[in-house]
C-alpha cells in the first residue's frame, strides 16, 4: 500500500511539473528568459523594451513555486516597473499554442472564457429607459462576434429615446473590435476612430459602413473614473475627440497601449503592450494621464 501510494504521488509529482503548475527554479528561469525575448522584440516603447527584457533576465527565481502565483506576480512587476498599466500574465492549465512570431492579433477566445462572457451579459447592461434617457453599463467590451446580437438588441431598446448614456465608470477594458462596434451605432458616417502603431507597422480602424440594428444619432453622455481603463478610455476619448459624447466623472486611469496576449510557454501567457493607439483628430492618446473629462460626474 505504501508503495502504491509513493508511486501515485510520483506521477502526481510529474504531472504538476509538466504542467507547469508546481515549478522549480531552473523552470522560472526558462519561463523568464522566454518573456523577456518576446518582450525585448514586442514591447511598443522601444526605449524600455532592454531594460525591463534585463529586469526580467536577472530576476532572481523562487526555489519553489506555483505558475499561477508566478504568473501573477509577474504580471504585477512588470506594471511596477515599467508604470504600463496592460501588461499582465496568466497560467492556463490546458496547453496553448505559442503565438507565431509574426503574429500581431490576440488568440481566440476559450471555451470558458465564452462561457464566463456570456454569462455576464458580454459586459453589458441592463438597459433603463426613464423620462425620455436611456442609460447602458457597459462593465467591458465582450467578445466581439458572439456580442454583436447583444449590441444590437440594445441599440433596438434604445431608439426610442431623446438621448443616451452610457456608463463606463467600472469599464476596466475589453475588445476594441467591440468598442468600434458600439461607435459604429453612434454615427452615420464611416469615421477614422483610431489608430493603432506597433513597432514598423500601423493599422487603421475606421467605423462599420453598415450595422444590424438602428443607429441612435441622439445626444450621448459617457461617465468615466478612475476605474476606466484601457478600450473603456479609447472609446470616451475618441467620442470626445469627434465631439459625439459629453465625457463626464473623473480622470481616467491612462493605458493607452494595446496588449496581445503571448504564449511564452506551454502555460504561461505575458499580455503584452505591443501597440500604441492614437487618435486621428488629436494626432495623440490617452497613455498616462487618461482621459480628462469635460465635467463632472451625475449626481
Amino acid at each position: 500500500m505504501r508503495i502504491r501510494l509513493f508511486l501515485l504521488g510520483l506521477v502526481l509529482f510529474w504531472l504538476l511539473l509538466d504542467r507547469e503548475f508546481l515549478l522549480l527554479a531552473p523552470s522560472v528561469r526558462r519561463i523568464q528568459q522566454a518573456a523577456a525575448s518576446d518582450l525585448e522584440v514586442r514591447y511598443v516603447d522601444r526605449s524600455r523594451a532592454p531594460e525591463l527584457g534585463a529586469y526580467l533576465r536577472r530576476r532572481r527565481p523562487e526555489w519553489v513555486t506555483l505558475g499561477p502565483w508566478l504568473a501573477a506576480r509577474l504580471g504585477e512587476e512588470l506594471r511596477a516597473q515599467s508604470g504600463d498599466l496592460p501588461f499582465g500574465a496568466r497560467y492556463n492549465w490546458a496547453v496553448a499554442e505559442l503565438s507565431p512570431v509574426d503574429n500581431a492579433t490576440a488568440p481566440p477566445p476559450s471555451a470558458k472564457e465564452l462561457a464566463e462572457d456570456a454569462a455576464d451579459g458580454w459586459g453589458m447592461g441592463p438597459v433603463t429607459v426613464a423620462d425620455g434617457t436611456a442609460t447602458v453599463a457597459i462593465r467591458r467590451f465582450g467578445w466581439e462576434e458572439p456580442a454583436a446580437g447583444a449590441v444590437e438588441g440594445v441599440f433596438r431598446q434604445v431608439a426610442g429615446a431623446r438621448a443616451l448614456v452610457l456608463d463606463l465608470r467600472e469599464c476596466q477594458g475589453g475588445v476594441a473590435g467591440t468598442a468600434l462596434l458600439w461607435a459604429s451605432y453612434l454615427f452615420g458616417r464611416q469615421v477614422h476612430w483610431a489608430t493603432l502603431q506597433y513597432r514598423g507597422f500601423t493599422e487603421e480602424y475606421w467605423t462599420l459602413p453598415r450595422v444590424a440594428g438602428p443607429r441612435f444619432d441622439g445626444p450621448v453622455t459617457v461617465l468615466v473614473g478612475s476605474r476606466t481603463m484601457a478600450a473603456c478610455e479609447g472609446f470616451a476619448y475618441h467620442l470626445q475627440a469627434r465631439r459625439r459624447a459629453a465625457v463626464l466623472g473623473e480622470r481616467t486611469a491612462g493605458a493607452a497601449h494595446y496588449a496581445v496576449r503571448r504564449q511564452v510557454t506551454d502555460h504561461i501567457a505575458i499580455e503584452l503592450p505591443e501597440a500604441r493607439a492614437s487618435d486621428p483628430e488629436t494626432g495623440t492618446n490617452w497613455q498616462g494621464g487618461g482621459v480628462a473629462p469635460d465635467g463632472p460626474g451625475l449626481p
